[in-house]
């Protein structure tokens, strides 16, 4: 399965020179964990970077500093890991097992941002694809027992 088929287009990002506290506010506004650093290249988005609710804690507010006076750029992951909207589910899957990370960012072929893939949409798949198993086995048992009833 490609991951323009499971992405989230519902990217919520923030531009490099935002604040800590506006990436957190924006979170909190959009009910997610993450933002998507970007720089906006005309109509495109490049992400940058990712700024995690985990990344405030530990870069801000563990060392007391207030998030006001922090930019995201500072921040944000070093080495951003994306995809490309033509990836297949497995290689997402490594790419995540690699490099320890629960949300990659989708790419087209120029780069721009075109959606997100969680854990949260990789397990949804498996277990769409459990479920489908199980009607198999489920089916198998049916097409048994209509081949050969039971004697008796």
């Amino acid at each position: 399965m490609l991951l323009e088929k499971i992405a989230n287009r519902n990217v919520v990002t923030i531009p490099e020179n935002a604040t800590m506290e506006l990436a957190a506010k924006t979170m909190r506004d959009q009910h997610v964990g993450c933002v998507v650093v970007v720089q906006e290249k005309g109509l495109r988005k490049i992400p940058m970077g990712m700024i995690t609710d985990r990344d405030i804690v530990v870069s801000t507010s563990a060392f007391g500093i207030a998030p006001n006076t922090v930019y995201v750029r500072d921040v944000m992951s070093a080495t951003l890991v994306t995809a490309r909207k033509n990836d297949s589910f497995n290689h997402v899957l490594m790419l995540m097992r690699e490099h320890g990370v629960k949300r990659i960012p989708i790419v087209d072929s120029e780069g721009a941002l075109m959606g997100i893939v969680s854990t949260h949409e990789l397990m949804s798949v498996l277990a769409d694809e459990f479920n489908v198993l199980l009607k198999v086995t489920e089916r198998q048992h049916q097409v048994e027992s209509d081949r050969r009833p039971r004697l008796g």
